[in-house]
């Protein structure tokens, strides 16, 4: 094995010195093919030669490999190289599909060439060939999918959001199905990513789930679909609970059907407030927009927070987005960390001395940013990327209506207008909160009833156990038509079980009877005394639910996995934790369908315009589904400290697998 260079020197620019010190980084060899092999010396000091511990005979290397588990000893071991094409092609459908290239990638030259130095028995393939290979592994997984959930033990929770692409003028629709596992796992899928034909109206769009949930197979296992607050939605929603009830496919008459997307209801009520908010957040936005936009004065700024104010600098100060109030929050609390600069920077810069805050100034920001805050907590946690369970909603509404209360009773008299019109807009979608939301708070053994109906009290007062009765009444309802629907599939089991078991004399015997003809036909009253005796002893008895709310609450901040009590709790509570595990993974935003939008924008550029809707389909679907089964941890892929030490000024952050 042989690893030469020319010995003739190649001129460098200086343009390119600072690749230098890459090239110039020895390597040690810490890797473990040199457990296997022993380093010879040669007299040209380009060269590096090896020979095999296990062999002194030449052989050709390349029929071997380092297999990449170790042995049970811990030692990796040499073993015999065989070419898998179709391995490879799939390979190279994930690389396509994962770094979103385009299917042109496999006909450049450098593409062709590394996979000729990687494995010269790859057969090159066309852009075509590659745009099929996608195709075919997507029916492979979308089969798989499908599998998962006709599999699934419970119900199934979906989200639907909707996105017009900026470079075809499409229409895409995305439908993200939520539900739980047999191992109590929350899981979600993307099932549909399609472009829309126009009229985008409520009824096309009824039209285009429906068709998506049958060719599913789910359309009978539908709980409950998260929306955002467009008006189509409506109407849509009607359209579906009409078709869902004529085929008795709704649960609980659709109490639970419409979730109303909590992160876009959120950010309707702080973007309302923040329109009337005093003048600082302009100031402040004008003047790290002044620090910001020249790199000279922004390399000063933090030399001198650095230097003067002995601050962490790589906490940058942050400029916001005006379609994001969230970006308004952190540019607020970044300008508080570095107020001290930022009022040294207005004594000496003659330009910025217009955007310096006064000191009642600075003390109306920090109020602000304190305000903001509990809003902008409650939105990480809506809008988590690990998609929490529906438990977890109540307790952040509860937080911003009882915040939006105390503000406009406080003593900030500039915060009062925003917060009124804040007020206003929760009060149109959240004035008595989402029955969901509650039921589901109820369910979480840390807060149960006791929690919302504290939390009612600190909002309404004595008027607080109107609405619990509501919910406990509602979710009573629900747990009796789980139970309900648990005895029906228990008789028909014990009833097919009947029949078969039964002696085939004995039913001889009864056919023959001549008593029943005595009493002008047979009636054996046992079996409906033993029905009456069972129904009186429900009615005495207490119900799960019953039991589960007598039992005292964990402790109010601990960490769980409500899922994973549920797990446990299961034989106990077994109709209840049927109620539950539906109830839970009701997603409580749309975030989970608007991030596909994120991966679509990155399919669908100027230069892949004219992809087919299918193809466009099949390459996000595929990426979520690989997200799902754990690709990044299936390759290892994390960063290699050693490797990229002196890459710190690479954005890998923005590489998605």
């Amino acid at each position: 094995m042989t690893m030469a260079s020319s010995n003739t020197p190649i001129p460098v620019d200086d343009v390119f010195n600072e690749y230098e010190s890459s090239l110039k980084r020895q390597k040690s060899t810490t890797s473990k093919v040199w457990i296997e092999m022993t380093k010879l010396e040669c007299e040209n000091k380009n060269e590096l030669k090896a020979q095999c511990n296990h062999s002194s005979s030449n052989k050709d290397i390349t029929q071997y490999t380092i297999a990449t588990q170790p042995s049970p000893e811990g030692v990796p071991s040499i073993k015999n190289y065989k070419f898998d094409a179709d391995e490879c092609r799939k390979a190279i459908s994930t690389f396509l599909v994962c770094g979103k290239h385009s299917f042109r990638t496999v006909e450049e030259p450098g593409f062709r060439y590394m996979m000729r130095i990687a494995s010269p028995n790859f057969k090159n393939i066309s852009r075509h060939t590659a745009a099929r290979d996608v195709l075919m592994y997507y029916a492979k997984e979308r089969d798989r999918v499908k599998e998962e959930l006709a599999k699934a033990p419970g119900l199934i929770c979906l989200t639907s959001d909707n996105w017009n692409s900026e470079h075809t003028n499409d229409g895409y629709i995305c439908i993200t199905a939520h539900w739980v596992d047999k191992d109590w796992k929350l899981q979600k899928r993307i099932i549909r990513f399609r472009a829309l034909f126009p009229q985008y109206d409520g009824l096309n769009i009824a039209d285009e789930l429906v068709l998506c949930l049958s060719q599913w197979g789910i359309d009978k296992k539908i709980f409950s679909i998260t929306l955002d607050n467009a008006s189509y939605n409506d109407v849509m929603v009607s359209c579906l609970k009409n078709r869902f009830r004529a085929n008795r496919a709704i649960l609980c008459d659709g109490a639970f059907f419409q979730v109303r997307c909590c992160a876009h209801i959120l950010n309707l009520i702080v973007k309302t407030g923040l329109e009337l908010a005093d003048d600082v957040v302009g100031k402040s936005q004008n003047g790290i927009r002044y620090i910001r936009k020249s790199g000279i004065r922004r390399k000063r700024f933090y030399d001198v927070a650095d230097k003067s104010f002995h601050l962490n600098v790589t906490k940058k100060l942050r400029q916001d987005v005006c379609v994001r109030w969230n970006s308004t929050y952190l540019m607020l609390e970044s300008s508080l960390y570095y107020k001290d600069v930022l009022d040294y920077w207005g004594q000496r810069d003659k330009d910025y001395q217009m955007f310096a805050l006064s000191n009642e100034e600075w003390r109306n920001v920090a109020i602000l940013c304190k305000f903001l805050k509990v809003f902008y907590d409650v939105t990480c946690v809506f809008s988590s990327s690990n998609y929490p369970t529906a438990n977890l909603y109540f307790r952040g509404v509860w937080k911003v209506h009882k915040v939006l209360l105390d503000t406009v009773k406080g003593p900030y008299s500039f915060l009062t207008p925003m917060v009124k019109q804040m007020q206003e807009k929760f009060n149109k979608y959240w004035a008595e909160y989402s029955l969901i939301s509650s039921c589901a708070v109820i369910l979480d053994p840390r807060y149960k009833l006791n929690y919302v109906q504290y939390c009612f009290i600190t909002i309404y007062g004595i008027h607080a156990s109107d609405f619990v009765e509501t919910i406990l009444s509602n979710l009573r309802l629900s747990f009796d038509e789980y139970v309900k629907k648990s005895k029906s599939t228990s008789s028909s089991l014990a009833g097919s079980s009947n029949v078969s078991d039964k002696n085939p004399v004995d039913s001889g015997l009864d056919e023959h009877n001549d008593s029943s003809a005595d009493f002008g036909g047979y009636f054996d009253e046992s079996d409906d005394y033993k029905r009456y005796l069972n129904e009186s002893s429900t009615r005495s008895e207490k119900s799960q639910l019953d039991i589960y709310l007598e039992e005292p609450e964990l402790e109010l901040n601990s960490q769980i996995d409500v899922l994973d009590y549920w797990s446990k709790s299961s034989v106990r509570y077994n109709e209840l934790s049927l109620l539950a595990r539906d109830l839970l993974a009701i997603p409580i935003s749309t975030v989970a369908s608007e991030s596909a939008f994120s991966m679509g924008k990155k399919v669908i550029t100027p230069l892949r315009s004219s992809l087919k809707p299918k193809t466009v389909q099949a390459v996000v679907c595929l990426d979520d589904w690989m997200r799902a089964k754990g690709f990044l941890a299936e390759i290892g892929c994390k960063k290699d400290d050693e490797d990229d030490e002196d890459d710190d000024d690479d954005d890998v952050s923005s590489v998605a697998f």
